[in-house]
């Protein structure tokens, strides 16, 4: 008897741990595969094994600037061939600051210095912005050890964000505001300026600057000079009150000389009559830019066309600055739009002679074009002349039909009598 046996196949398991031959990156769009390997950990020819690989993804993932990462390996003659498959975050955002002794590029510094993903945008996820946080107040503690480092993704504007970094325990306020530099505006006017409209208001040199144009600027605009800049704002702890004392440099600039004046839109046909309303001096070519008066300019073409029934008016200025001959160019967009008319007046709380003594005052006819200031004026008259003893208040109140652009007005009488006061003329 003859047997025969076979012996069983023997299957051949790869090694679990293998030199690593080759590692590649794939999907990397902003950040450097320099950057990446340096977080990965992995060398050619170090140890490579399935947990050595979970490991240095898991490296990746924690930084917080991928949203994906994935891997595969193979076995070569020298070792393990790896690549790493990445997905970006795809939202990055600039870094600004509020109420820190430091700026965006020093942040951008020390974030280069510590973070290797760093390439001048943070993505918004926790752990990033956690981190960078950290990474700066490390950083502040040698020399403001009492600030609490904040960082976190704001809006800045429509479909904007930033990631911001502020104290923690919110701004600071500005305690005082000084000024150095200007020989067009006393300092002490400037400081004037600022007790009445900057004290108290959150510190930050965006929140300073924002106020440096709305309440400083103008001074400046008033007598010509249209390019002053405050190139230097420095802000230091108030020594007897809590917050930031503000030290201001200020260059005033050349006084600029005004050029042309002109109306633009479809008021243009009627430029020399909303000049005049502008009250803007035109004819003297040593007049010196005002821009308060230009601004005021707006108010006024405004103010006169709708008292002339053009309710819808729209007026606006554009100011051309032209540095090389140092001289301003004003044009006023005008738009009158219709004009408005009179339809009816209504009087309530008058007795018949009380009412008639008013219709009489009244002297905006039905189809008039309708004076727009004219009811609150007629008040103010009524008022002053004392036409009845014993009144109350008195209100006007305009009912404007934009259809078909007719105004009607109701002149409202309190607590009235009848008596007619022999002191009155018409309005």
């Amino acid at each position: 008897m003859t047997a025969s046996a076979q012996a069983p196949a023997v299957r051949i398991r790869p090694p679990s741990v293998l030199p690593i031959s080759s590692i590649r990156i794939e999907g990397n769009q902003k950040l450097k595969m320099d950057a990446i390997l340096g977080v990965l950990g992995l060398k050619v020819k170090d140890p490579g094994s399935t947990a050595i690989f979970n490991a240095a993804r898991d490296r990746l993932l924690d930084t917080g600037y991928f949203d994906t990462i994935s891997y595969m390996y193979r076995q070569q003659e020298l070792g393990f061939a790896v690549t790493f498959t990445v997905s970006e975050m795809q939202q990055a955002y600039a870094i600004r600051v509020q109420g820190l002794p430091i700026t965006p590029s020093q942040i951008a510094d020390i974030l280069g210095a510590k973070d290797p993903l760093f390439n001048g945008l943070l993505p918004g996820t926790k752990k990033v912005v956690d981190r960078s946080a950290a990474y700066v107040q490390e950083s502040l503690n040698t020399t403001n050890p009492d600030i609490h480092v904040r960082a976190r993704l704001i809006p800045t504007g429509p479909d904007h964000y930033e990631v911001e970094f502020s104290p923690a325990e919110g701004l600071p306020v500005i305690a005082d505001m000084t000024f150095e530099g200007s020989s067009a505006v006393s300092a002490a006017d400037l400081h004037t300026a600022m007790i009445e409209n900057g004290i108290g208001q959150p510190y930050s040199e965006e929140n300073v600057k924002a106020l440096l144009d709305q309440y400083v600027r103008p001074l400046f605009e008033k007598q010509g000079y249209m390019r002053v800049r405050f190139p230097r704002i420095v802000g230091n702890p108030a020594e007897k009150v809590k917050g930031i004392d503000v030290r201001v440099t200020v260059d005033d600039g050349p006084v600029f000389k005004l050029g042309q004046v002109s109306v633009r839109g479809p008021g243009a046909g009627d430029s020399k009559r909303i000049l005049r309303m502008a009250n803007i001096q035109t004819s003297d070519s040593a007049y010196s830019i005002n821009g308060d008066e230009i601004t005021k300019g707006v108010d006024k073409i405004r103010e006169v066309l709708h008292g002339e029934g053009h309710l819808d008016a729209k007026v606006s200025v554009d100011r051309s600055i032209h540095d090389a001959t140092q001289t301003v160019d004003v044009a006023y967009d005008v738009d009158p739009g219709p004009v408005y008319t009179f339809g009816k007046l209504t009087v309530n709380g008058l007795g018949l002679d009380g009412e008639a003594a008013i219709r009489k005052m009244w002297t905006v006819k039905p189809g008039d074009p309708y004076p727009g200031n004219y009811p609150n004026n007629f008040v103010d008259e009524v008022k002053k002349q004392g036409l009845f003893d014993n009144l109350g208040d008195i209100s006007a109140t305009p009912s404007i039909n934009r259809d078909t652009r007719i105004v009607d007005v109701t002149l409202n009488f309190t607590t009235p009598t009848s008596i007619l006061n022999p002191r009155r003329g018409p309005l």
